[in-house]
């Protein structure tokens, strides 16, 4: 009868993990599962279309790309200096320029459907956008750093989605999303030592050679936190009911992104980006702004009455800047419907109407800076 019934235990506990605890937190996953090692033609095309050494990868100038979805399909170009491309190339430049991810990018819109082209119409400017999809803060304020000073603006707005403070944790991509479009997507990373924030360079020092990915792909399994994070969870193999207890304590134990704004060391990272973009505001006499866009988990949560995980770190932030020149702006703070934010409810990147609402409350709170205000006097 023990027998049985522990047959019938270990039975329930393998269709558990097999089925409904699939995607657990406490599941260790195969991140080393990448697919073939690129071959010599896939590196080569790396190279020149994305690749690069300092800033991990960025889109190469006068591009086109069109992406088929279930809309039909969207377009994306850059400029001849590797910017996203405004429609409204005429306009005046200097005055706003924009960083961040894909939600400044403008991935899932065209061209004409971004928010910093939105936020160009409303200003009567051509506004900069140096976003590019998949990056980090960290990245965002090194492409700054580069293209200052030639290219100038009154006002810099770095975008930041919520999520993006876990990948102020990750040198490689992949480890953190498992995405397989982006196999090569290595990072530079913040390191914090002793206190003391740094910069730690990408993995991939020459993308000459397959080797190169290897070697690459090697350096970031020890510095990237995602990696080593999902070797401390539970391998599920049988005995499945004898690993249950380690994979539930695992699970109590789990980074979570939610988290991260909790983290001391994960905060570091985020605040040293903040100092990091007042020093340069300070050095080349800019206004920058910080903008807070909620990931869909966020906003939805915030729907229901929760409070969305980073607007501790908003408030903090405004504490600790104060007396600095820093705007710190939260879109949960103003009133939108958040149904039709993203392209489908809660879910992908802001839709045309999410752009618009982002380009309204970046447009309110700049409003007061004197070169945009003497901009409008001026029109």
């Amino acid at each position: 009868m023990l027998a049985l019934v522990l047959v019938v235990t270990e039975a329930v506990a393998w269709v558990a993990f097999a089925t409904g605890l699939r995607g657990m937190p406490f599941r260790w996953r195969d991140l080393d599962a990448l697919g073939p090692v690129p071959t010599q033609v896939e590196m080569d095309t790396w190279r020149t279309w994305g690749w690069d050494r300092e800033l991990g990868w960025l889109r190469r100038g006068n591009t086109v790309e069109t992406v088929p979805d279930a809309d039909g399909a969207w377009s994306a170009s850059t400029d001849g200096r590797g910017a996203r491309r405004e429609p409204r190339s005429e306009a005046a430049p200097g005055l706003v320029s924009a960083y961040g991810d894909s939600f400044t990018f403008g991935h899932e819109v065209n061209d004409d459907q971004t928010w910093p082209h939105a936020l160009s119409e409303r200003l009567d400017t051509r506004v900069d956008n140096w976003g590019v999809s998949g990056w980090g803060p960290d990245q965002a304020v090194l492409r700054l750093a580069r293209n200052l000073p030639s290219e100038r603006t009154d006002v810099v707005v770095l975008a930041v989605m919520s999520e993006n403070i876990a990948r102020l944790l990750s040198s490689y991509r992949p480890f953190l999303t498992r995405e397989a479009a982006m196999k090569m997507a290595f990072k530079p990373m913040l390191t914090v030592n002793d206190g003391v924030v740094g910069w730690l360079p990408s993995p991939m020092v020459r993308a000459d050679s397959p080797e190169d990915w290897v070697a690459a792909v090697a350096e970031a399994r020890t510095t990237d936190l995602w990696y080593r994070e999902n070797e401390d969870r539970v391998r599920l193999r049988f005995p499945y009911l004898f690993y249950l207890p380690a994979a539930l304590t695992n699970a109590a134990q789990h980074i979570r992104v939610s988290d991260l704004y909790d983290r001391p060391d994960a905060v570091a990272r985020l605040d040293f980006v903040m100092d990091e973009l007042l020093r340069l505001a300070r050095v080349y006499d800019f206004v920058p702004v910080v903008f807070f866009i909620p990931e869909p988990a966020d906003l939805r949560r915030f729907t229901r009455g929760e409070p969305a995980t980073y607007q501790r770190y908003v408030a903090a932030l405004r504490t600790r800047q104060a007396t600095s020149p820093l705007r710190v702006i939260d879109l949960l703070e103003h009133s939108f419907d958040a149904t039709r934010f993203n392209r489908q409810p809660y879910k992908d990147h802001p839709s045309p109407y999410g752009q618009q609402v982002i380009a309204d409350v970046v447009a309110m709170a700049i409003a007061d800076v004197p070169a945009v205000e003497r901009h409008a006097k001026a029109r």
